[in-house]
């Protein structure tokens, strides 16, 4: 074969294989793109929740009040939007207003009421809308604003702090209206039978109220409330909270001894500290039941009136089950001459 011949043959296949292969890559590039479009419109086509005002804030409002509001929504999807579920935070209920199946390009409203109840101070709740929107499947709503109260007392509760047994003790606080020229208090009422409450002093609508500890309770905390009825159309009804406690000559501090959940076999210990509130009194023994507990005075200050620091001990030995032990304090004092304090807790198999 001539050689020029043979060199054209070669250079037309060539040429014929590149322009195969051109067509291949070119159609290779269109199902690849026409792949990428296909799912940016397979997204464009879903359901899509949108809010234009997602925060709705009340502003201020009066204790014992309640918002409604109404948001408003839309689907700017192409597919149609159905809301499964709207959870909604303390304090605050939400319903749907619409069907439940929001078509493409429709709006629905959603109804939230807030109860203000017993919150005071600024607040703020959520609102979760549950869709099949693939983007954003809960979509968060937000109601905040203030909360004041139209019955102001001051201070807002009272506290007695540590009283001796048998002692008397007297406090007062203000009330008044914010909104109520003409405010009154209807009726007063403590919780607890040893405390008293009464008016001490009126003056032009505000109030000065006198609480009472009387009939001295048993040694220990005390807590409770006073309760009041005024004529105030807002807030008709009004608790100062009080607290204190009454001590003895001896204090202990915890009141109990809580070891948790032991493995049987460990070594523990925890301590308690002992008061002692009048300098005559002295004590003189220590004694902890069962016999796999033990205790011992650590620390004995007798400065101005003495305290002791004691440490009790839970031994290996101890049996699986619940703990229920107690340390007793002997002391010279008449009105508390033994002072038990619980041992609880549980050894558990390791």
């Amino acid at each position: 074969m001539d050689k020029p011949y043979f060199t054209t043959i070669l250079l037309f296949m060539v040429a014929v294989c590149q322009f195969i292969m051109c067509v291949e890559l070119q159609g290779a590039e269109a199902i690849h793109g026409n792949d990428k479009d296909s799912g940016i419109n397979v997204s464009a086509q879903g359901p899509k929740i949108f809010f234009e005002n997602p925060d709705f804030n009340f502003g201020q409002i009066y204790k014992g009040q309640k918002i409604e509001h109404i948001y408003e929504l839309e689907n700017r999807g192409k597919d149609i939007l159905n809301i499964g579920k709207v959870k909604t935070s303390c304090g605050c209920t939400a319903a749907i207003l619409t069907n439940n199946t929001i078509p493409p390009g429709s709006t629905g409203e959603i109804k939230a009421t807030f109860k203000s109840g017993s919150f005071t101070g600024k607040v703020t709740k959520s609102i979760s809308v549950i869709s099949n929107d693939p983007e954003r499947p809960s979509y968060k709503l937000t109601i905040s604003g203030e909360i004041i109260e139209d019955v102001s007392t001051e201070p807002g509760n009272i506290d007695f702090g540590s009283i001796y047994i048998g002692e008397k003790a007297e406090k007062t606080f203000t009330i008044k209206s914010q909104t109520t020229p003409d405010f009154k208090i209807k009726k007063i009422t403590p919780s607890k039978p040893f405390i008293s409450a009464s008016i001490a002093e009126e003056k032009k609508g505000e109030y000065v109220i006198k609480v009472a500890l009387e009939n001295s309770p048993e040694i220990g905390r005390f807590s409770g409330g006073i309760y009041l009825e005024t004529n105030s159309q807002i807030q008709k009804n009004a608790n100062i909270p009080f607290f204190g406690e009454i001590v003895g000559d001896v204090t202990t501090y915890p009141n109990k001894i809580y070891y948790g959940h032991v493995t049987r076999g460990k070594e523990l210990s925890q301590k308690i500290y002992v008061k002692v509130n009048k300098s005559n009194i002295t004590l003189s023994s220590i004694k902890t039941s069962p016999d796999y507990l033990s205790s011992r005075i650590i620390n004995n200050l007798e400065t101005n009136n003495p305290h002791y620091l004691i440490e009790v001990k839970l031994h290996p030995e101890a049996t699986a089950g619940k703990i229920g032990g107690v340390l007793e304090l002997y002391t010279n004092s008449k009105i508390q001459p033994v002072v038990r304090i619980p041992i609880i807790g549980e050894i558990k198999e390791g």
